[in-house]
């Protein structure tokens, strides 16, 4: 009886809990701003973005002036993002700049109506990555399909720029390595590094090169510390092919037999071409050619003419115009732009030709027996010997993994 008793008051005092309680939700408080978001167009400044969302002169004014002191703005860019935090009244109380995906600039405004800056950056985490592929296409499809970075595959490409003619050297079956610098946050690749060696394996070359940065020496050497940057380019630019060799031809205009003084290459009209070597314009503007044996003179059309140490000369005829502020007496850095593919003077299309001369004397550029920079210096080669031994091994593995991706 007094267990029955016990159990109803239980009953009862459930009944009148559960009819009593209330059920407590916390709400998150309204959300004070507008938002904003977007990326700077072609033609946009940071400004006219700000006058575009009904900002105020003033504001706008205030807000780039300041961000200013800490990003320099001139280098702004399309894709740059930006947020903007817009209060009831229409106020900009914040703005959130990102010129890239580390940084983050943030100018938001203070109690006497004028504006701070805060800067934030991601600490990012290094990784070495490594990557090695078979070429079968052209060597920036077959990396940039095998995952490469775009801009590592032109960075590889460069390195080997005094030694291989990408658009005619490398063959099917090729084999190329990269080791190479990824900063990551959460995983994501934020930005790349440098490449720390690189090879390029075939049939007509089997090059390694190993980058080394210590002070004044920075650049790619060979195992012996031997530097890859050599006195000339083997090509002053990106060309579909060969149209004329060196040597005696017959001239596609005179129908007569002579000297062809240098080598075509046949390119698409506007293709920039870069001096080969560092060195001094020594002339800008029309020329002629040397009198020809049955008393033509030939014409180059536009041309630059660059005159390098040792006794070297580089000719760049038929040009449809020519790099901006270059003038006779300029000093040019080897990889420049100097000009413009054309078809000026005595030429059938499009396409640039190219003389190296050695003491006045034309010679053969796809012959040239070019010259190596410096190389490491003994005091440092300890350290660089160091370097190479961790790359070989790296190399290793991803040979080992390579191969087992093949065979199993």
């Amino acid at each position: 009886m007094i267990k029955n008793l016990l159990l109803l008051l239980f009953v009862a005092f459930l009944i009148t809990f559960c009819t009593n309680s209330e059920t407590v939700v916390e709400l998150e408080p309204p959300d004070p701003y507008t938002h904003v978001k977007g990326k700077l167009k072609t033609g946009k400044s940071l400004y006219s973005i700000l006058l575009d969302n009904n900002i105020s002169y003033q504001d706008a004014y205030k807000i780039t002036k300041t961000l200013n002191e800490y990003f320099d703005l001139r280098y702004s860019h399309p894709n740059d993002s930006f947020h903007l935090k817009i209060d009831t009244l229409g106020v900009v109380q914040i703005i959130e700049y990102y010129p890239n995906t580390i940084e983050k600039y943030i100018v938001a405004r203070d109690t006497s109506d004028n504006f701070e800056v805060f800067q934030e950056k991601l600490v990012l985490q290094r990784e070495v990555k490594l990557l090695t592929k078979t070429l079968k296409s052209s060597l920036y499809a077959t990396l940039v399909e095998g995952g490469l970075d775009p801009q590592l595959v032109m960075k590889f490409s460069d390195i080997f720029q005094w030694d291989i003619d990408f658009f005619i050297d490398p063959r099917e079956g090729d084999t190329c390595s990269i080791i190479y610098e990824a900063f990551t946050h959460n995983d994501e690749i934020l930005k790349y590094g440098n490449i720390l060696a690189a090879s390029y394996k075939g049939k007509l070359y089997d090059l390694t090169a190993y980058f080394f940065d210590e002070h004044n020496t920075e650049g790619y050497y060979s195992k012996n510390g031997e530097s890859f940057q050599k006195a000339f380019l083997r090509s002053p630019l990106n060309y579909s092919y060969i149209s004329s060799y060196f040597g005696m031809r017959l001239h596609p205009i005179t129908k007569q037999v002579w000297l062809h003084s240098g080598v075509d290459y046949a390119a698409p009209l506007g293709t920039p071409v870069v001096v080969s070597a560092s060195g001094t314009v020594i002339h800008k503007g029309w020329k002629g050619g040397h009198p020809t044996p049955k008393g033509y003179t030939g014409g180059y059309g536009y041309t630059v003419v660059v005159r390098h140490s040792n006794g070297y000369k580089t000719l760049y005829g038929h040009l449809n115009s020519y790099a901006r502020n270059l003038y006779v007496g300029k000093k040019v850095e080897q990889g420049e732009v100097i000009g413009y593919v054309g078809s000026t003077g005595w030429s059938t299309g499009p396409h640039l030709h190219y003389t190296i001369y050695q003491h006045d004397k034309p010679i053969d550029p796809l012959k040239l027996n070019n010259v190596s920079g410096p190389p490491i210096p003994s005091h440092y080669m300890d350290k660089f010997t160091k370097h190479v031994e961790y790359c070989d091994e790296l190399f290793k593995k991803s040979t080992k993994s390579f191969l087992q991706s093949i065979f199993g």
